[in-house]
């Protein structure tokens, strides 16, 4: 586990749970995982690490809400975030005050059960996002520290491609403005709903939000050169020509500004337990290429670049401090082309006749590549880090249906009755309590910093 980057003890708690009853469902009487498999971390050294993920799944909970640091009325005195944000304009924000802020409580998260809202949801996007797991505080701990490092200014934020603006809220725990773009209308206007409504609850956080629609290889059209603190790409890269994105939003970055890119990986695998994580696997594989399309849509592009995680993005040595540039993978064991591998692409996009490639000269020089070099530093965390906390659940078997039924149709479902069968009897048969699970994400980040 690298420790270039030092953080305070973090467990990944929400925010609302203090003080409330948790609905009663399957998922939400969980407890601890069961002590995960050693994984071989990129320093080719393998560690057992002793502290484990507590987590908790309820029922009522959704992705919507992504936790908040302020509350109702702004006291400095008694809230270390208020401190923080209240302090003069140009003084670097106390971001220990802001990450401490659940200090005390207990180390508990509840996962998103997003089926109850579905109808609620309008497109697929949206609802992919929300079948997804929340963002945990440690993805916001291994950004903000990574910039607070490199650069430690706080002014302005840009949330690029933010679909319904829902990273953008986090954002507002940390920076004094935020600028929210998104290549389509509709994106736009979801995000615009989304951050009324939260200001309507933190009135403390009013007038931090603009909007413009772009997209991401448009941003110098909404900066002036050198004014962005934080430019941030959430689960959409993939859509972008990535080359002219990267140099977009170089331009608007200021020195030592930071470019952070996050994707995740759009069905989770079992950990701990092979023969669960195999018949996990088969059902996913009945189930189809659905939640790749709706990650990366169904064009070739997209789905090869997604192929890639993220090593498919250009960190020019021009504009970027290439030394300082971190490619991250949690859960992915520093393979992410296994992990990201849409199914049945690669057969698709290596068609033969007799021996002879059916692609066009033009069609195989268009195939994303890796653009990663031996400039760049690889960090792969597991589970077990600290970096890692939040992206490790433990679920039963409904939690497959549930995704499944949310992100497809009924028939669907029943078709896959026989595969989620077989996941129910494997986990009531091998798991140590003959309930749960330990599912995990593999995430792939981008952590870079301008020259």
């Amino acid at each position: 586990m690298s420790t270039e980057e030092s953080s305070s003890d973090l467990e990944v708690v929400s925010k609302d749970m203090a003080g409330s009853t948790l609905s009663e469902s399957v998922d939400s009487k969980l407890t601890t995982p069961e002590e995960s498999p050693n994984v071989l971390h990129a320093d080719s050294d393998t560690r057992v690490y002793s502290e484990k993920e507590v987590t908790k799944l309820d029922a009522a909970a959704t992705n919507g809400d992504s936790g908040d640091y302020l509350n109702g009325t702004v006291d400095a005195k008694t809230n270390g975030s208020a401190s923080a944000l209240m302090s003069p304009l140009y003084e670097p924000l106390n971001l220990d005050a802001v990450l401490s802020d659940t200090g005390g409580r207990t180390g508990l998260q509840r996962a998103p059960s997003i089926l109850q809202r579905a109808h609620d949801v309008g497109n697929n996007w949206e609802l992919y996002r929300r079948a997804g797991p929340r963002y945990p505080t440690s993805l916001e701990h291994l950004i903000m520290k990574y910039h607070q490092h490199h650069s430690n200014s706080w002014q302005l934020a840009h949330d690029l491609g933010a679909g319904s603006g829902v990273y953008a809220s986090t954002l507002a725990n940390f920076f004094r403005h935020i600028h929210i773009s998104d290549p389509t209308a509709s994106g736009v206007a979801t995000s615009r709903k989304f951050l009324t409504e939260y200001n309507a609850k933190h009135p403390e956080k009013r007038g931090r939000f603009t909007f413009s629609s772009n997209a991401p290889e448009e941003a110098e059209e909404s900066f002036a050169d050198g004014s962005v603190d934080l430019a941030i790409i959430m689960e959409s890269a993939h859509f972008t020509d990535a080359e002219k994105t990267v140099r977009s939003v170089a331009a608007t970055l200021a020195p030592k500004g930071t470019l952070a890119i996050v994707t995740h990986r759009p069905v989770s695998r079992v950990a701990g337990n092979q023969d669960v994580a195999a018949a996990v696997e088969r059902l996913f594989t009945a189930w189809g290429r659905r939640p790749w399309e709706i990650a990366c849509g169904t064009d070739t592009k997209s789905q090869q670049q997604f192929n890639l995680g993220l090593d498919f993005v250009p960190v020019p040595d021009d504009l970027f401090a290439r030394e300082k540039t971190r490619r991250i993978t949690i859960n992915a064991h520093a393979k992410p082309r296994d992990f990201f591998r849409v199914p049945g692409l690669d057969d698709e996009t290596s068609h033969h006749e007799n021996g002879m490639s059916t692609l066009s000269h033009q069609e195989m020089y268009d195939i994303p590549c890796s653009r990663v070099d031996g400039k760049e530093k690889c960090i792969a965390y597991d589970g077990e880090d600290e970096q890692a906390r939040g992206w490790r659940f433990e679920v039963g078997w409904e939690s497959f249906r549930t995704r499944i039924a949310l992100l497809d149709s009924p028939d669907t479902v029943r078709r896959l009755e026989p595969h989620l069968n077989e996941v129910k009897e494997l986990i009531m048969k091998t798991s140590p309590n003959g309930v749960t699970v330990v599912i995990e994400w593999a995430v792939s980040v981008i952590l870079a910093s301008r020259n």
